[in-house]
């Protein structure tokens, strides 16, 4: 609970509201821990882990939105700076300020589809710039969850086919309330 991991945040953001299809890694990969000693970012350790050229090609659609979220701790507070745990004597120790020390700045920029950003709110924008897209992997989320599987062909143009055309004419609940009814 400690450190925030963009590369899970940004495989959840690309699945499920983005709707890319993400492979699983390849077995022979191993899994990027990241340093708490501050000595190194997660960003450069996913640099030098996306030189293989297998690793790149999934890495590049999911790095960009987790990245963005990693101005947002594990508990999801706001930072600015990661922290570097320190090491202490005590199982259950207190110390006022933590048992950390602030190391590298947040760098919470990335680019989705040849558009950068530099924030979450950067890439809000662009995720609302394509909001049907959004809103059908959002309905077909709860398709699924509904029914406890995948919609079909047909039931997919349908999902589709109920989105409104404008998007501020809808809002989660009403998209729930849209697959709900199909699913009467």
């Amino acid at each position: 609970g400690q450190q925030s991991s963009p590369i899970r945040r940004g495989a959840w953001v690309s699945e499920v509201l983005v709707g890319n299809t993400l492979a699983p890694p390849p077995e022979n990969v191993s899994s990027i821990e990241p340093d708490s000693s501050g000595a190194t970012t997660i960003r450069e350790q996913l640099e030098l882990h996306k030189e293989k050229e297998s690793c790149a090609v999934c890495h590049q659609h999911m790095d960009p939105y987790g990245f963005a979220l990693e101005s947002f701790d594990a508990t999801g507070q706001f930072r600015d700076r990661y922290r570097a745990i320190r090491p202490h004597g005590g199982t259950f120790g207190y110390a006022r300020g933590g048992h950390y020390s602030l190391s590298a700045a947040v760098d919470s920029s990335g680019e989705v589809d040849d558009t950068g950003f530099n924030d979450v709110a950067g890439l809000k924008k662009i995720l609302l710039a394509s909001s049907d897209k959004i809103a059908y992997n959002m309905m077909k989320q709860y398709f699924e969850y509904a029914n406890g599987r995948q919609p079909t062909l047909v039931e997919r143009v349908e999902l589709f086919e109920r989105i409104p055309d404008r998007a501020g004419d809808w809002g989660v609940k009403d998209l729930m309330t849209e697959v709900l009814l199909m699913s009467l």
